[in-house]
């Protein structure tokens, strides 16, 4: 098996959102030649690369992405989803579209194409509501969205390209990454720009579901990290990895951090709190045994450090 090589492009579906924007600056500055395929539906265009080779098209539709020129690729990172178990159970069949179909025409395009390694962004709402924590990526997967079971659905794609057509792939089941860039207009994905949301138009942060229950946050910079590391490993090939920071912090404590870098003290932000979405578990923690020991990744910064990063972005870029 062959290393990514540098002298090939890498397609990176999703490039112009949150998780692909990092990603795209992070391959530039390692000097990898990208395309980027992106249909700005979570994003602002104004403010995307102007340094990339940029396609708007609907991976929904095999069709489209004969657009792509005939380059030679070397891997496909896809990052393109409709990354919400709220908004899944408002329009299953767009998510099915969007992160089942769009996820079936690109590994077609791949194979139609002979790119050799796929990385899929998987999601550890793909666990449904675990009992066992930290989790492994070997316990049962009782997906409970319809987002999760079209994410594993995904993942079972991956698979049988491999085992019938030879492409290697890596899987990663993100945990709730945040960071500075994410859509603050869009209160139905994210965790803390849904409330920093809230904060910066002065209204009070809505939370659906007990301040009790517990996340595993990762800062993007350590996600990034982890899929550029997995590009030039092939011990990574054919691997499903969690990536988490490995601590939990409760609903409560992550807010009180947010609030506390914004100069309110514990308690003195007002919050509602209502009934929870479904397919929403009250506890994800994640086990990352094995990609640290693959990859010798780790995270490198923690809830603390990485909310007061983020809230000084804001700060500093606030109109």
């Amino acid at each position: 098996m062959k290393k990514i090589e540098k002298d090939a492009y890498i397609l990176i579906t999703g490039g112009a959102g949150f998780v692909g924007r990092w990603l795209c600056d992070k391959l530039l500055a390692l000097n990898y030649k990208i395309i980027v395929i992106d249909n700005f539906s979570n994003c602002n265009k104004e403010n995307f690369l102007s340094n990339v080779e940029f396609y708007n098209l609907d991976i929904c539709s095999l069709s489209s992405l004969d657009k792509v020129p005939p380059v030679k690729f070397s891997c496909i990172i896809h990052l393109a989803a409709q990354a919400s178990n709220a908004i899944s159970f408002e329009d299953p069949l767009a998510d099915l579209m969007i992160n089942q179909l769009g996820t079936l025409n690109l590994l077609k395009f791949a194979k139609n194409r002979n790119i050799p390694k796929f990385i899929y962004s998987s999601s550890m709402s793909t666990y449904g509501n675990a009992i066992h924590f930290p989790t492994n990526e070997s316990i049962q997967m009782l997906p409970e969205s319809f987002y999760a079971v079209h994410k594993l659905g995904g993942e079972h794609y991956c698979r049988i390209f491999k085992e019938e057509f030879g492409i290697d792939y890596t899987i990663f089941r993100f945990y709730t990454v945040y960071g500075h860039g994410q859509n603050l207009e869009n209160v139905n994905q994210g965790l803390l720009s849904i409330y920093l949301s809230y904060i910066i138009n002065n209204q009070p942060i809505l939370v659906k579901g007990s301040l009790k229950r517990i996340r595993d946050i990762i800062h993007v910079s350590d996600v990034v990290n982890a899929i550029c590391m997995s590009l030039c490993n092939d011990v990574s090939n054919n691997k499903i990895y969690n990536l988490g920071c490995g601590e939990g912090r409760t609903i409560q404590e992550l807010i009180d951090l947010l609030t506390g870098e914004l100069g309110y003290g514990n308690g003195e932000y007002p919050v509602i709190v209502e009934k929870g979405t479904p397919g929403d578990p009250f506890c994800t923690l994640a086990d990352l045994s094995l990609i640290k020991s693959d990859l010798n990744w780790q995270p490198t910064i923690t809830p603390e450090e990485g909310i007061k990063l983020t809230v000084e972005f804001y700060k500093k870029h606030k109109k």
